[in-house]
């Protein structure tokens, strides 16, 4: 058994995370590349708002993997953010930690996921600060200084209050990058105008900002758990100096 398992080898493993692209678009790329078959397994897979895509390579397949990977990255580079399992908030944490840059939140609909996952990383205080949950405008007003005038004629779930609320984290909490989300989770408070699943996100910076607006379907937990994500990657885009909202 002994000198059998010696000849084994187990199969090897590609890893590519995307996000902003559907799985659709994906399974078209990839079968675009290739496709399944000669020692290659793809397995597609949507995960908490982003693509994961896992090739299982047998021995003597490394070669046809290696091609099939170039070809998805060919024709995904844009959506590609990670080669590796780490996700998306380590990523965040180690271009800020990278580049000396303190890390803060502003959070209304999603109550503070975003900081949960920043802070569920070991180490994170290297970077991240700390976070602001202002739900009710007054928290708004007081502990971010958005201004009364933006609340009234915007209304709190708007691009102008996402804005004053990310540069108000920057400037309370002392941060150089922070990100701000405002929306409608639902089930009910929605308008014609402003329907459950309209969030806006906003990311500041020392050197610019990006922004977001989105129109989130599913249910509550759905609808915060992808803002939560989107906000991660906005994150991520604005530490890498990418100004391009599709990220």
């Amino acid at each position: 058994m002994r000198e059998l398992l010696a000849r084994t080898q187990p199969p090897g493993r590609h890893v590519l995370r995307l996000f902003g692209v559907s799985e659709s678009a994906v399974a078209r790329a990839f079968e675009e590349a290739g496709g399944d078959g000669d020692g290659v397994e793809a397995t597609i897979c949507a995960r908490e708002f982003e693509i994961h895509v896992d090739l299982v390579v047998e021995p003597g397949a490394e070669e046809r993997a290696e091609a099939l990977e170039a070809g998805l990255a060919e024709r995904l580079g844009q959506w590609l953010f990670a080669r590796d399992e780490r996700r998306v908030e380590e990523l965040v944490l180690a271009l800020a930690g990278a580049s000396g840059l303190r890390l803060a939140t502003a959070e209304s609909c999603t109550g503070g996921m975003v900081a949960t996952r920043l802070t569920g990383v070991p180490g994170s205080s290297a970077s991240f600060v700390g976070g602001v949950v202002a739900y009710a405008d007054e928290v708004k007003r007081a502990e971010l200084d958005v201004p009364d005038e933006v609340l009234a004629e915007h209304g709190a779930v708007s691009a102008e209050v996402a804005g004053a609320m990310a540069e108000g984290a920057r400037r309370r909490l002392d941060a150089d990058v922070a990100v701000a989300v405002t929306g409608v989770a639902g089930p009910g408070g929605g308008t014609p105008e402003k329907p459950v699943g309209r969030v806006y996100l906003h990311a500041a910076g020392p050197e610019g900002s990006v922004a977001r607006m989105l129109d989130l379907p599913g249910e509550r937990e759905q609808i915060r758990m992808r803002a939560t994500v989107t906000a991660l990657h906005l994150l991520r885009a604005l530490l890498m100096g990418s100004r391009d909202e599709s990220v």
